[in-house]
């Protein structure tokens, strides 16, 4: 069994750290100049105190960011090659099910999963120093693309979550 959610909805928060933030995708009005995209993949275990898990009702998710930090790449000779970010946060997932028991009835399952990524220009390469997005005039976004569950068996599920890191000048 395959679950692909069609909307990303259930992410929301102030956009600070250690809060939640507000998903955004790039579009052709806010464009991804510098970005990266990380992939968190394994495996769900419904813990024993839960029932086994027949099929998903709802799966949603919230996005927590807990840290931005910006690197000056120095080379050997002294020279300043040019900057990265490096962020990381949690992807809170809740996973609202059907009991594979006789009664049935829904229950809920939720997991923090840590992700990080440096974030580049869209060549892979080192973003300039001169670059008008620093030293602090840039908003980190992070865009879901993908969420899907396979079913293992009525205690497993595989996860496979595609995650959009991208920095918009302020």
């Amino acid at each position: 069994m395959i679950f692909c959610p069609t909307n990303n909805i259930g992410t929301s928060g102030n956009g600070s750290l250690d809060g939640g933030v507000v998903e955004l995708c790039p579009s052709t009005q806010k464009v991804a100049k510098y970005y990266t995209e990380i992939i968190i993949n394994g495996n769900l275990i419904i813990p024993p105190q839960k029932p086994p898990k027949e099929h998903i009702v709802k799966v949603t998710h919230q996005i927590i960011l807990k840290d931005v930090e910006v690197l000056k790449i120095t080379l050997p000779n002294g020279t300043v090659a040019g900057k990265k970010i490096i962020v990381a946060g949690i992807i809170s997932l809740s996973i609202q099910y059907v009991a594979d028991v006789p009664d049935q009835k829904v229950h809920h399952v939720h997991y923090d999963l840590p992700f990080s990524g440096i974030i580049l220009d869209d060549c892979g390469t080192l973003i300039p120093t001169n670059d008008t997005i620093f030293p602090n005039n840039f908003v980190v976004h992070i865009c879901v693309e993908k969420v899907r569950l396979t079913q293992i068996n009525n205690r497993t599920l595989s996860k496979e979550i595609v995650l959009m890191l991208w920095v918009e000048e302020k």
